[in-house]
């Protein structure tokens, strides 16, 4: 831990004391969202503590990226003289381009508080990477290329410009407490040492990322289990749009490689590449939903429709292959100096750029996936990031409402516009009530179930738990769906929260560096967000985005232009469903046959 202002010790009995200290606004989360809200909160005048499940700045889904973050290009060439931003992609544009390509489940304030507040944080944050020397490359119409290391150093920088800000690293927060009906701060415990630690809080902001409950998924660490969107919902927040992932092409040859994106960028960058399936034949797209997913967020959701039924992919390099071999080789040569301005040459990420040269050239195909590499589904907030939970505040992937059901804007600058809202708004919350008195029973229950799989002498094994969860969900949950496979997963899911998940236990029973301590209480996280993905994606009989359902093709806007919320209710996982709030682009009615009429209908 960096911290070092605890303020006593809270004793409950003599078993239990747990360490605490006091706060205006904590933050939750490493990352881009975390980092801001810290920021943002403490230039507003509040003290501030941001803790990290692991290190900041560089774990969790941070440095997995390999992509971007841009404003809209008409503020990028005025107010920051940007001379190759293209200024006809304007505000107005990225707007509807956002609320239509979310397939009209945006919430059209989030979505103008994201165009409106860009630009000057993204490029706040370019000119800490700047400062701190990272490489930064920029794209059109308005943004930079980074590796997620230059990100995170780039976010570091902002933290050290910031002074007053305490750090709390390897610190996993297992529960939120409340005094009454409002957030009153929260209790983890410190990774390494075991300490238990109840952070009080006037106000706290979730900054921890989304959830992935598959074996294999894209740019997402083993961590992303969901434990800020499961701790908003035990709390009494709403989540919505939890059955939206979002699929793309990811290697799984060679085995050092699996789970890399770098087939999808190959196919991103417009590379003569075809798809086959399991029987060897291709896989063909129309001519102009080509052309639209050829360099657009676009082409995953076009990918994802024309390749989910397939039980087997494969890229198709045969065209590369018999090129003339000095053509491939100059191709070759300039991928292999675009990716050294980010990782070491040779490599994108850990990946050996050689080794796929060599599998393209001897067996001229390469076995994929499409796995997922974020989730639309979170918190429910409104255009402050506030939740209907007094003081709860929330940020980025754990949230919910700005893509509806189809991601095409940067995550990384959804990160840094909320999470700097958020902050600004929870630390003038705070500034406005008196501070918490944490209910103490909620403070017994969650060090007893932070120690429960220690106290356990006998019981279920966390990881083969995990590897189930993982199982039922690659059948059921994956990017093409059905009723059968939607409920024997949802059935599977239930059956373990029941019976496995209360006879969790840890073979060995150290409080210090316990791993499998760790993953028990990221596994009841993992369920709470898989139940509701499961719940959201049997009610929502229709296809729409990255929901694909084989037995419910139409995009039925008379019926389900609406999101679907869930709570916590007394018989256990309450579904509701509310139509998203139009500023300016009314819903429109009507059905299409399939997900390609709609994009070629609405988006061309």
């Amino acid at each position: 831990m960096a911290s070092e202002s605890w303020k006593g010790e809270l004793e409950m009995d003599s078993a239990k004391s747990i360490k605490t200290v006091t706060t205006d606004v904590l933050c939750i989360g490493g990352g881009g969202a975390g980092v801001m809200a810290a920021i943002a909160a403490r230039k507003t005048g509040a003290r501030v503590i941001l803790a990290s499940k692991g290190k900041i700045g560089n774990s969790g889904d941070t440095i997995m990226i390999g992509g971007s973050y841009s404003m809209d290009g008409e503020s990028a060439r005025k107010d920051y003289g940007l001379k190759k931003a293209d200024p006809s992609f304007t505000k107005a544009f990225l707007f509807e381009q956002i609320v239509k390509q979310s397939f009209y489940l945006s919430e059209q304030p989030l979505v103008r508080q994201f165009v409106e507040e860009s630009p000057p944080l993204v490029y706040a944050c370019h000119e800490w990477g700047e400062r701190a020397k990272q490489k930064q490359a920029f794209t059109a119409p308005a943004g930079w290329m980074l590796s997620g290391h230059s990100l995170g150093v780039a976010l570091k920088q902002g933290l050290a410009e910031t002074p007053g800000i305490e750090t709390i690293e390897d610190f996993m927060v297992v529960d939120l407490v409340k005094d009454g009906g409002r957030i009153a701060g929260a209790v983890g415990f410190d990774v390494y040492t075991g300490e238990s630690v109840l952070i009080s809080a006037k106000a706290v902001v979730i900054g921890s990322g989304g959830y992935q409950p598959f074996s294999v998924s894209s740019t997402n660490s083993d961590v992303t289990t969901g434990d800020g969107i499961a701790m908003a919902y035990r709390a009494g927040a709403q989540l919505g749009d939890m059955e939206f992932m979002l699929f793309i092409p990811t290697a799984l040859e060679p085995e050092s490689s699996k789970g890399s994106i770098l087939p999808y960028l190959l196919y991103a960058i417009g590379l003569p590449l075809g798809t086959l399936d399991e029987e060897g034949e291709s896989i063909e797209i129309p001519r102009a939903l080509r052309k639209i997913a050829k360099g657009s967020e676009l082409g995953k959701v076009i990918w994802n429709y024309y390749w989910s039924a397939s039980g087997g992919l494969y890229m198709d390099c045969s065209k590369l292959a018999s090129m003339p071999r000095f053509v491939f080789n100059l191709g070759f040569k300039a991928m292999l100096n675009y990716f050294k301005q980010f990782y070491k040459y040779g490599h994108y990420h850990s990946d050996d750029l050689f080794e796929f040269k060599k599998i393209v050239l001897e067996k001229k195909k390469l076995e994929f996936a499409l796995c997922s590499e974020y989730s639309m589904g979170g918190i429910v907030i409104d255009d402050k990031m506030a939740t209907r939970v007094p003081g709860l505040f929330a940020a980025g992937e754990a949230t919910s409402g700005l893509f509806g059901a189809c991601r095409v804007a940067d995550a990384t600058t959804e990160m840094m516009v909320q999470g700097n809202r958020a902050g600004i708004s929870a630390a003038q919350y705070a500034s406005n009530v008196s501070s918490p008195t944490p209910d103490e029973s909620r403070i017994r229950a969650t060090i007893d179930k932070m120690n429960a799989p220690l106290a356990r002498e006998k019981g279920t094994n966390v990881l083969a738990v995990m590897q189930r969860i993982h199982k039922a969900t690659d059948r059921g949950f994956g990017p093409c769906r059905d009723e059968a496979g939607l409920s024997s997963a949802l059935g599977e899911i239930e059956t373990i929260k029941k019976d496995e998940l209360p006879c969790l236990a840890a073979k060995c029973k150290s409080r210090a560096y316990n791993y499998e301590r760790l993953c028990a209480l990221q596994t009841e996280n993992l369920l709470t967000c898989t139940e509701a993905g499961l719940r959201a994606a049997l009610a929502r009989r229709e296809s729409r985005g990255f929901h694909v359902r084989s037995d419910c093709p139409q995009v039925d806007n008379d019926r389900w232009a609406v999101r679907i919320l869930e709570e916590e209710g007394a018989r256990g996982m309450s579904l509701t469903e509310k139509r998203p709030e139009v500023v300016s682009i009314e819903i429109p009615a009507g059905k299409e046959a399939s997900i390609a009429d709609y994009i070629v209908k609405e988006i061309i």
